[in-house]
Formats: structure tokens, C-alpha cells, sequence
């Protein structure tokens, strides 16, 4: 799983996804929040000057897409991961999750954020499948998962 880090050398953020994301809508998306950023659906290479990295990953949750951003553009990641969730949500009419760590009432990476068509929801990730899932788990193990915790709407 991917998780929101930043650091001098690389920065991402991470979109969990209902649905299937085109990359317009991606395109549409980032361009609303990040007009200067160029994107790239590729690897990380030497020409990295404002560039927004992006991949489509799977996931074996209630979000099976997840668009993994590094972003080498500059700005606010969590903020911009937020815009990109919101938007996306209404674009594709879909549920989506993002990093809510800076949302929830303590200090806890396990915070996220539930987006349901434009609306937002604080959630738990901990124990969930989006984010503790791995191939180094027992049968038993990954049955003890499930979905990400709904607690309560947000108004953001």
C-alpha cells in the first residue's frame, strides 16, 4: 500500500478509487488544482522539472484502484491529494479515499478521508483491507480485515 510521504527528495500521494479512473478525468482533475504540472504516466525519469508522476495500482479493497501520485511539481501534497479525491468522486460518480491525517481528532496516520460524490467523510483505515493488506499475511490473518470505518461526515 502507498502511503502520503513527503521528503526533500520525493513526494506522493495516494487516491484510492471506486471506479476505474480515465485519464482524462485524472487529466481534468489535475489541471483544475495543478495547471502547471506536467504529467507523466511513466517512471520516474532525469526530466523531472515540474513533472507529476502517476500510476494506476490495484488493490484487493472496496477502492480496487489506486492512483499513486509523485510529485515533483511543487504545492501541498495533502491538500492537492484532497482536491484530486473531491474531484474525482463527482467526475466519475464513485467513492474515493485519500490521506485524512490532518482531519482526524489526534495525530494518527490510520486517518482518512471518504469521499462519496463530493461529500466527505472521516474514516479509520487501520484493520482495513486498503491499508494493511499484504502478501506477507496469514489466511487468518487478512480474513481479520475489512472495510475502511466510516465515522462521521465532514464539511470540508
Amino acid at each position: 500500500m502507498l502511503i502520503a510521504v513527503s521528503t526533500s527528495a520525493q513526494r506522493m500521494f495516494y487516491v484510492g478509487l471506486s471506479a476505474e479512473p480515465g485519464r482524462d478525468a485524472v487529466a481534468a482533475a489535475f489541471a483544475a488544482h495543478a495547471p502547471a504540472a506536467r504529467l507523466r504516466w511513466a517512471g520516474i525519469d532525469e526530466d523531472c522539472d515540474g513533472v507529476i508522476f502517476l500510476d494506476v495500482q490495484s488493490n484487493a479493497s472496496e477502492f480496487p484502484c489506486l492512483l499513486a501520485a509523485t510529485n515533483l511539481a511543487g504545492g501541498d501534497d495533502y491538500e492537492l491529494g484532497l482536491a484530486i479525491a473531491r474531484d474525482l468522486s463527482v467526475a466519475l460518480r464513485c467513492r474515493t479515499v485519500c490521506d485524512g491525517s490532518r482531519h482526524g481528532p489526534g495525530s494518527s496516520p490510520g486517518w482518512c478521508l471518504v469521499w462519496d460524490q463530493g461529500k466527505a467523510f472521516l474514516g479509520d483505515d487501520y484493520g482495513s483491507v486498503f491499508y494493511d493488506d499484504s502478501p506477507e499475511l496469514s489466511e487468518s490473518e487478512r480474513a481479520a480485515l475489512g472495510p475502511i470505518r466510516i465515522l462521521h461526515p465532514l464539511e470540508i
